[in-house]
């Protein structure tokens, strides 16, 4: 059955198309409106299994939904964006931002064909990843309408983002070593 919680996860990965059709590497105002949905997309991150919780319709289902939901948002709307600004600078921590979030996929992946379900929780370091994901992501959706400060602001938020992206990333292997023993 679907449940709100999952409408709400779902509306995610729907937001990603317009985000993508409304960003402008141009000064304009469409990027204020990519922006908007974008930031409402990566609220439903939080607002859905909140949701879900509340209502104790808590599913595999809807914790599948959500991590696909996550990942598709980053991960295609990362590649969409630094392709569309052409700039070497943001390659790298997109790089690594999209390494980490299929790396994680990938062993949550095994680890639940392995043991019936994934026994590892979302740590506070990769909620705090993915807020910082989003507000790079925000910044550099909405940069060409501001000036060269906030677009170098814009790349040291990324390198923040891929930071803490790596630091998630061996804080997720180190807990996964144990149980793929």
């Amino acid at each position: 059955m679907i449940h709100t919680a999952n409408l709400i996860t779902l509306s995610r990965i729907v937001l990603i198309l317009p985000v993508l059709i409304l960003v402008s590497e141009d000064k304009n105002l469409s990027n204020w409106f990519a922006l908007i949905l974008f930031v409402l997309a990566g609220i439903t991150d939080n607002l859905d299994g909140y949701i879900a919780r509340r209502t104790g319709t808590e599913s595999p289902l809807g914790a599948l939904l959500d991590l696909m939901a996550d990942k598709l948002l980053v991960v295609i709307i990362t590649s969409y964006l630094v392709s569309l600004t052409t700039n070497e600078y943001l390659v790298i921590p997109a790089m690594i931002i999209i390494f980490r979030e299929l790396v994680i996929s990938a062993v949550r992946q095994f680890l639940t064909e392995r043991k019936g379900s994934n026994p590892i929780k979302v740590s506070f370091i990769a909620k705090s990843k993915t807020t910082l994901q989003i507000t790079a992501l925000s910044f550099l959706i909405i940069s060409p309408n501001f000036g060269n400060n906030f677009y170098y602001l814009t790349i040291i938020l990324f390198y923040t983002a891929a930071f803490a992206s790596l630091y998630s990333l061996y804080g997720y292997i180190k807990t996964y070593k144990n149980y793929i023993k």
